[in-house]
C-alpha cells in the first residue's frame, strides 16, 4: 500500500463544542479522533452474520484492533443495525448472511491524544481490515454574491415551469442533501423535510445557528430549498421537485477557513442510502485520490440503485486538477457544472471530460436559514451563486423524473433522461464545460414517461426484460400482450441509442402507443 508521510498542523478550535482537528501535508483537513473503516467480509461474518442467524456483536473485540481505539461504532443505519444484531434495513439490496459492505463501514473512537493520522496507516496493515480511511473536512462549494435578481431564473430555464403542468405520480421520493445542515423550522421547507439526522456532534439536521458561520451557515438550507421548496404555497419560492427533504447534518466547524464545512460524509451518504433516499446531492468538494470511505459509500449508493448528483467545484479549472477531482475519480455520480442566464458557463464553475451535465448556478434565490436574528414570518431567502447551486437544480430534476413513474423507472433509467433530455450547447455532444448539455425538464418527454405502462426498445442491460425502461420489452405485441385494456406502450429506442425498427402490427387489444421525442421510431415498411 503506497505510504504517506503527515505533516500535521495543529488547528485552534473556536468552540469547546468543535470536534479536533488537523491538517495534512496537502492541505486537507481531518478529524483527529476518529477513523473510518471497514472489517473484511470474513472477520464481520465471524462476529455476525447478516441473515436470521446475526447476534449482536462483541465490539470488544474490534477495540482490540488497535491500542488507539476506545470504542467502535456505527454512525449510519445500517452499521448501527449489524452491530445491535438487529435485520438490515429493508432498502438495501441484500440477501443471505454474509455481512454487506454498507453494514461493516464502521468508525473508531480514539482515545484523548491519540491522531487519526497515525493510526489509520497502521490500521490499513491489520488483516482483519478491509480499508481504512481518515473523516476528512470537505468545504462547500458556494460564492456568496450580492442581490442582482428579484425573483428565481433556474427553474424557468430548464422548464421545469412546463413540467409542473405534468403532476408526478409520487409525492414521496426522497431527496438527500449531505450538507451543513438544513432550517428544519423554515416555512418554505418545513413540510418537505421528511426525515433528518445530525452526525457526531450535530443533534440533528438542523442547520446551525451562530454568528460565526456567515453563508456557511446557510448553505445546505440553500441548496434544499433550490431541490424542493414548496410550491404555490403564496411565500417565498418554488424548487424544482415536490419531494421530500432527508436533511443530513454535517456541518464541521473550520477554523482555517472559518466556515463550517462538511465532515462525515460516508456516514450520511449511507444513512441516506439505508433510508430510501432516491437521489443524494453533494455540493460540496471531494479531493483525488478520493477517500476509501467516500469510494465505498458511492459504491453502496450505486449498487441499491441511488443517484448522487454533486458539484463540479468553483475553481475555474479543470476539475481534474481542483479539489473537486475525486467525484471525477468514480464513474457513478453525476458531476454538474455552472452557467448563468446568458448560458454562459459561470467564470467560477470546474470543467473537464467528466462534466455530466449543466444547470443555472449565478445569482440563485433561495432559502435561508433563519440565524441567530428573529425569523421572518415567511421565511429568510437570499442570493448565492456557486456548482453548490447548480447540482440541486439537477438533483431535484432527477426526483421529479423518478416521481413520474416509479414503477417502469429506476436509478439508470433517471440518469440517462437527465443527459438525454439536457439542451446540447458548446461543441455538438459532450463537451468539457456543459457536458450533455443544460439540464431541461421538457413536458414531451415527461407526458409519455408518467403515463407509460409498459417501455419497448433496445434492450442493452443484462436481465431480463421487465418492460422497465431500463429492461424494456423488445417487441411491440409481447408489451401488448401482458398490458392490460387501455394501456399506454411507449416506444424507446433505448439507452443505447440505437435506432428501433418494429414489423406491421395488429391489435386486438385496445392500447395507446406513445414515442419518446428525440428518436425516430419505425413500425412497418
Amino acid at each position: 500500500m503506497k505510504q504517506f508521510i503527515f505533516l500535521l498542523i495543529g488547528i485552534t478550535t473556536a468552540s469547546a463544542a468543535d470536534r479536533p482537528s488537523g491538517r495534512l501535508a496537502n492541505g486537507d483537513f481531518y478529524i483527529k479522533d476518529e477513523v473510518y473503516f471497514c472489517l473484511r467480509a470474513a472477520a464481520a461474518r465471524a462476529l455476525s452474520r447478516a441473515d436470521i442467524l446475526r447476534q449482536k456483536v462483541d465490539t470488544s473485540r474490534l477495540t482490540a484492533l488497535h491500542p488507539a481505539i476506545r470504542a467502535v461504532v456505527g454512525n449510519h443505519l445500517s452499521a448501527e443495525r449489524w452491530l445491535n444484531g438487529e435485520p438490515l434495513p429493508a432498502a438495501l439490496r441484500h440477501t443471505g448472511p454474509d455481512v454487506p459492505t454498507i453494514a461493516r463501514s464502521l468508525t473508531a473512537l480514539l482515545a484523548p491524544g491519540e491522531d487519526a493520522a497515525v493510526v489509520v496507516e497502521e490500521l490499513r496493515e491489520h488483516l482483519d481490515v478491509e480499508w481504512a480511511s481518515l473523516n476528512l473536512l470537505h468545504p462547500v462549494d458556494y460564492v456568496p454574491n450580492d442581490n442582482q435578481w428579484t425573483n428565481q431564473w433556474g427553474p424557468a430555464r430548464v422548464f421545469a415551469t412546463n413540467a409542473w403542468d405534468v403532476p408526478q405520480t409520487s409525492t414521496s421520493v426522497r431527496v438527500a442533501v449531505v450538507d451543513t445542515g438544513v432550517d428544519l423550522t423554515h416555512p418554505d421547507l418545513a413540510s418537505r423535510i421528511v426525515y433528518d439526522k445530525g452526525f457526531v456532534l450535530n443533534a440533528n439536521g438542523d442547520a446551525k445557528r451562530d454568528a460565526r458561520g456567515g453563508a456557511s451557515i446557510d448553505h445546505g438550507t440553500h441548496v434544499a430549498g433550490i431541490a424542493a421548496a414548496i410550491r404555490d404555497n403564496n411565500i417565498g419560492i418554488a424548487g424544482i421537485a415536490n419531494a421530500g427533504i432527508m436533511a443530513m447534518g454535517c456541518a464541521v466547524w473550520d477554523s482555517y477557513y472559518n466556515q463550517y464545512c462538511i465532515g462525515f460524509a460516508p456516514d450520511a451518504i449511507n444513512d441516506a442510502v439505508a433510508n430510501n433516499a432516491a437521489v443524494i446531492n453533494c455540493s460540496f468538494g471531494m479531493g483525488a485520490p478520493l477517500d476509501p470511505a467516500v469510494s465505498n459509500a458511492l459504491n453502496n449508493a450505486e449498487y441499491n440503485g441511488v443517484l448522487v448528483v454533486c458539484a463540479a467545484g468553483n475553481d475555474a479549472t479543470n476539475i481534474l486538477y481542483s479539489r473537486s477531482a475525486g467525484w471525477a475519480a468514480h464513474g457513478w455520480p453525476i458531476i454538474v457544472s455552472s452557467i448563468q442566464q446568458d448560458d454562459a458557463l459561470s467564470p467560477f464553475s470546474n470543467y473537464g471530460d467528466s462534466i455530466s451535465i449543466a444547470a443555472p448556478g449565478s445569482g440563485i434565490y433561495s432559502t435561508y436559514t433563519t440565524n441567530y436574528t428573529p425569523p421572518a414570518v415567511d421565511g429568510t431567502y437570499g442570493y448565492m451563486s456557486g456548482t453548490s447551486q447548480a447540482s440541486p437544480h439537477v438533483a431535484g430534476a432527477a426526483a421529479m423524473i423518478y416521481a413520474m413513474n416509479t414503477v417502469h423507472l429506476h436509478s439508470l433509467g433517471t440518469r440517462d433522461l437527465l443527459l438525454r433530455m439536457a439542451q446540447d450547447l458548446g461543441a455538438p455532444g459532450r463537451d468539457p464545460g456543459y457536458g450533455f448539455g443544460v439540464l431541461q425538464l421538457p413536458a414531451s418527454f415527461l407526458s409519455p414517461l408518467k403515463n407509460a405502462n409498459a417501455f419497448v426498445g433496445y434492450n442493452p442491460q443484462p436481465g431480463q426484460a421487465d418492460g422497465s425502461y431500463e429492461l424494456p420489452y423488445t417487441s411491440i405485441q409481447t408489451a401488448v400482450n401482458v398490458s392490460p385494456p387501455g394501456s399506454t406502450i411507449v416506444l424507446n429506442a433505448g439507452i443505447g441509442g440505437i435506432t428501433a425498427s418494429y414489423p406491421a402490427q395488429t391489435f386486438s387489444t385496445p392500447v395507446t402507443l406513445a414515442v419518446f421525442p428525440d428518436r425516430p421510431i419505425q413500425i412497418g415498411n
